[in-house]
């Protein structure tokens, strides 16, 4: 699996839709998308191009580029599908930022605890790993991490309020 992911990688081999998916989860992430200390904001980018745009895909794929392991660059395009899976599947979720790279050290420390491994640090046996293994790995990662609140975007409206502001709660007297 990890040569595979390594050509894939080497090759910039991404999934059909992939370029729209990465739009959906830009659109649904305020504070943009962060890896490897780089961020695709998402203002301007949504502003000034649209998700079918060769722009976009050209803009996406020099955001990839500058990783320098390709089996890395296959793992993060996987995980932003495995994003686009969640969000599409919850409309209602909202990201703050999104930090890819914390989400691959997440996933990877929960493959180290369940397969009884020491070193947490090395991503070499779960790159190494089959596709279904890493994407599970990626869900609980996700999940967890919204869950927590680490980077879901809570909602500014308070839902006891009404349209006008005005405090209506039912009270019993």
């Amino acid at each position: 699996m990890l040569q595979k992911r390594k050509l894939e990688g080497c090759l910039c081999r991404v999934p059909n839709r992939f370029y729209n998916q990465v739009w959906d989860i830009l659109r649904r992430t305020p504070k943009g998308i962060r890896f490897r200390n780089q961020i695709m904001p998402q203002q301007p980018t949504i502003n000034n191009m649209t998700h079918s745009e060769l722009q976009f895909a050209l803009y996406v794929e020099s955001m990839l580029n500058q990783l320098e392991k390709p089996e890395y660059r296959q793992l993060i395009v996987e995980l932003l599908c495995i994003v686009s899976t969640i969000l599409i599947r919850n409309p209602e979720l909202t990201l703050k930022e999104l930090n890819l790279d914390n989400l691959v050290i997440e996933a990877n420390r929960m493959f180290c605890k369940d397969n009884q491994m020491t070193r947490s640090d090395n991503l070499d046996a779960f790159i190494s790993s089959k596709y279904s293994i890493t994407a599970g790995y990626f869900a609980r990662a996700v999940v967890n991490n919204i869950l927590t609140g680490g980077q879901l975007e809570t909602s500014a409206v308070d839902i006891d309020e009404d349209d006008d502001g005005n405090d209506d709660k039912c009270t019993v007297s």
